[in-house]
Parts: C-alpha cells; structure tokens; sequence
C-alpha cells in the first residue's frame, strides 16, 4: 500500500481515537446537549478508543516503514510524532492498570501534543532537513 494512503488512515484513526475527548470537549463549550443519542454516541467511541489506538500505532509504524524503504532513514516530523503516539499509548496503559488521574491528565496532555506534531509533520514534513 502506498505511504500516502497509510498516512491517510492514520490521519482518520486519530481523529476517531481522540473524538470522545474533542467531542465532549466542543459540547460542553458550545452546545450543551444531553440527548441521548449523543451521549450513546460518545460510549460507543469510547469503547472502541483502546483497539482502535492499537491500529493507529500499528498503521502509523507500517507508514513510516514504507517511507523508511523509499527514502533511507533520517530525523524526520513523522519519527517525532510517533514518539508522540508511543509515549501516550504508554501512558494510556499505565492509567488503565493503575486509575490513576495523574496519569489520565498526563495521557490527554500528550495526545494533545501528539496530534500537534501530527500536524507539524502535515504541513512541515521535512523540517528537520
């Protein structure tokens, strides 16, 4: 499959991974519904946020292998941001062993991040040279 369109997939699992926090996030700001089809909505994306997190890990590997074969390895956005999704998958594993809110904070804080290098390696991919 060609690099493009694994990023592509990745750039879509994110932005369903990090929904039930953005979601909530934008009701709670602006709308402030409780239907209930809403909030069903929100359990569903929730429940799937841990599989589908090991997909986009997995997905965002096979993109950055299929770059790495086409053009040689060096520092590269896209190397950066998966630390990004490594260190918050971490912390994501850690909280869900552990409950621990310090955890959680620091999860949502680097998925935050995460998506912001994701963005940095979008439009700057190589920044780094």
């Amino acid at each position: 499959m060609d690099y493009r369109t694994l990023g592509y997939i990745t750039l879509a699992l994110l932005v369903i991974v990090t929904a039930p926090y953005w979601l909530r996030t934008l009701n709670s700001w602006t709308i402030k519904t409780k239907d209930k089809r809403f909030l069903n909505f929100l359990k569903y994306l929730r429940s799937i946020h841990k599989p589908l997190g090991i997909v986009l890990a997995a997905v965002a590997l096979w993109h950055g292998y299929e770059i790495l074969l086409k053009y040689q390895f060096r520092l590269h956005t896209g190397v950066v941001a998966y630390a990004g999704f490594v260190l918050t998958a971490i912390l994501g594993i850690l909280h869900w062993r552990r409950k621990d809110k310090r955890i959680f904070k620091g999860h949502r804080t680097m998925a935050a991040i995460s998506a912001a290098l994701v963005a940095v390696h979008l439009l700057w991919p190589g920044l780094f040279g």
